[in-house]
């Protein structure tokens, strides 16, 4: 007795199967047998399955910000930038100068207060006296407002936050240091010791000026601005 073609029991699963180029589907995939052509693209990976997000290349890169507004970006979220090694070395000559200066300022005040009393003592020296204490007070005046513009620029700059006060206090020691190493030049009593010490102070306040001028410079103090959100 022959089976009918119909049969269930010709296949086990009840049913069946389709030919091989009709493989069953599965969601929206296209057949085996329907494969797209060469010129076509198949359908992005969240079109497949219904609610995936936007593909890779349009969360990464479809929504980026300008290039103004991502520069420093990274400095604002979490990451520090380093300090530039001539950042560190001008505020360390700024700190040099600074105690350099408390120093200048005392031995002006002590200097001031002796000859005060010393044409004090003098016969009729006593407006003399009072002159030249006056002056050396003033000038201990001066020498502690440098020294405070110098220490606060210097605390300033290695912490990131401006380089503006450390460059007006070397500005003005260069502009001083230059007429005393000059004036050491044609000062035929100066010793070679004079001349050499009068060089590296020089050479301190040109490198103060000059590091914080610099790019690397430029740029540290600038992702700190962004990073402060100013």
């Amino acid at each position: 007795m022959s089976t009918p073609p119909n049969d269930p029991r010709q296949n086990p699963y009840g049913q069946d199967q389709p030919p091989y180029g009709q493989q069953p589907q599965y969601g929206q995939q296209p057949s085996y047998g329907e494969q797209p052509q060469y010129g076509q693209q198949p359908a992005p990976y969240g079109h497949q399955y219904g609610q995936q997000p936007a593909p890779y290349g349009q969360q990464q890169y479809g929504q980026q910000p300008a290039y103004g507004q991502q520069q420093y970006g990274q400095y604002g979220t979490s990451a520090v930038p380093a300090r530039p090694a001539g950042v560190t070395i001008a505020a360390v000559f700024g700190f040099i100068f600074g105690a350099l200066g408390v120093l200048g300022a005392l031995l002006a005040i002590v200097g001031g207060a002796a000859l005060g009393s010393f044409f004090g003592g003098l016969e009729g020296g006593g407006g003399v006296g009072g002159a030249v204490t006056g002056l050396f007070i003033g000038f201990a005046i001066i020498i502690l407002a440098w020294t405070v513009l110098m220490i606060w620029g210097s605390v300033w700059a290695i912490s990131g936050r401006s380089r503006v006060l450390l460059l007006v206090a070397g500005s003005i020691s260069l502009f001083f240091m230059v007429i005393g190493f000059f004036g050491s030049l044609g000062n035929e009593g100066t010793t070679a010791g004079g001349v050499i010490l009068s060089l590296i102070f020089l050479a301190m306040a040109i490198a103060i000026v000059v590091l914080l001028s610099m790019k690397p410079a430029a740029d540290f103090f600038a992702a700190h601005r962004a990073r402060r959100g100013r």
